[in-house]
């Protein structure tokens, strides 16, 4: 069904919602030729922007310029020829039609637009990184690992867009969460630690430029800096914030929910929380960031907007490219889902009834990854895992085929 276009009236209300700012025309000056504001319009055009329901809304032309108007002009004729040339190619790999097609991606949080059409301009020169963060969780799925990767399509579209490949920042937060959540540490600990020995696995084989897998560091002054930072709330800002997040990330009290919406604060826009690189590559210096989470990320991405200062240095959320995971993949799915020990331990899934979102996220899994390759990433016997899919050959579809088959 064709979107229809925000009246006159609402025009500058809705960039603003989408912007977290309104569009930059008092001066009269347009940062972006003609060209350039076309190719970026034809690429935004039709992006899906999620609110808090889950209908997205389409992006148009009209909301895509007045968010272009947004834009700061590059400093001097070489910047802008560089940025020019690569930013439209690098915008689409990373939203594109092709990557929401193919790339396990969907959209945009409702204020997601612009800060994804800075960061992307900024990648043209800085180093870029495409972060991916995991909670806390005492059962670990085995859909956790397809989680990273929405991140590496992205980074092999963005190298064949003539941009060196951007590094894949993982981050465990596992001992934040656990503190949080009040969730069994040693559990968390053991299921932590499973699944960041089967991403090094992974990405050592897929991710084309290089990653860090990192830890949240278990120290005090995080949990004082979490009380802290929800006291700056207003009644008001408090409000909306247990309002959005009610129910969401495993909280069951409101300063549980709150202090978990302040965790993603100090993890995504502070940098606050101590990180310890357990394998990989440290990122780069002065890199420029792109977060992938699943679609229930936006809620926290909107809610981080409240804890802003408003201070110049502080400009809120940063991009945030939404996955096509409806279920957060490291939380077992309520209507059923499998175990990454489980799997690992060859026990077969047959007759067990499975959430959708689970078996979406399993498929993409399973179609990435030829069963061989699997089985070693997780360590499963080749014995247990025939058992588990039925196949013993290496011909993804055959196994996706097999495997979706098993788990009906």
């Amino acid at each position: 069904m064709a979107q229809s276009r925000p009246s006159t009236r609402n025009y500058s209300g809705f960039i603003g919602e989408l912007s977290g700012r309104m569009p930059n025309v008092s001066d009269g000056a347009q940062p972006l030729g003609k060209k350039q504001a076309n190719l970026l319009t034809a690429i935004m055009r039709g992006v899906p922007v999620l609110g808090p329901g889950k209908e997205p809304r389409l992006l148009t032309d009209t909301d895509v310029r007045g968010l272009l108007d947004t834009l700061p002009p590059c400093t001097d004729a070489q910047q802008t020829g560089e940025v020019n040339r690569l930013r439209p190619r690098l915008l689409s790999a990373v939203i594109g039609a092709e990557a929401r097609r193919s790339g396990y991606v969907h959209g945009l949080p409702r204020h997601g637009a612009a800060p994804l059409l800075r960061t992307v301009g900024e990648a043209v020169r800085a180093p870029l990184v495409l972060r991916v963060v995991y909670g806390a969780s005492t059962t670990i799925p085995l859909r956790a690992l397809s989680y990273v990767l929405p991140a590496v399509r992205m980074a092999s579209r963005l190298t064949e867009a003539g941009r060196s490949a951007p590094h894949l920042q993982i981050v465990l937060a596992g001992s934040l969460g656990c503190r949080v959540n009040g969730l069994s540490g040693p559990a968390v600990a053991e299921e932590t630690d499973l699944l960041a020995r089967c991403l090094g696995r992974l990405l050592s084989s897929l991710a084309p430029g290089g990653f860090g897998i990192y830890d949240t560091l278990p120290s005090p002054g995080v949990v004082t800096a979490l009380d802290d930072l929800v006291r700056t709330l207003t009644p008001a800002r408090r409000a909306h914030v247990l309002e959005r997040l009610g129910g969401k990330g495993g909280a069951t009290a409101d300063e549980q929910t709150l202090r978990y919406a302040a965790a993603h604060v100090l993890v995504h826009d502070r940098a606050t929380v101590p990180l310890a690189l357990q394998q990989g590559s440290p990122v780069p210096e002065h890199a420029t960031v792109i977060d992938i989470g699943s679609l229930q990320e936006r809620h926290f991405h909107d809610v981080r907007r409240l804890f802003a200062s408003g201070s110049e240095g502080d400009a809120g959320p940063g991009a945030l490219v939404l996955s096509r995971h409806s279920v957060p993949p490291y939380t077992m799915a309520r209507g059923g889902d499998i175990g990454l020990r489980e799997f690992r331990d060859g026990r077969s899934p047959q007759g067990r009834t499975l959430a959708s979102a689970a078996r979406h996220d399993l498929r993409l899994l399973w179609t990435a990854l030829p069963p061989e390759e699997l089985r070693r990433i997780t360590d499963v016997p080749h014995e247990r895992l025939r058992m588990v899919t039925g196949v013993s050959g290496v011909d993804p579809y055959r196994a996706a085929d097999a495997f979706e088959g098993a788990l009906r």
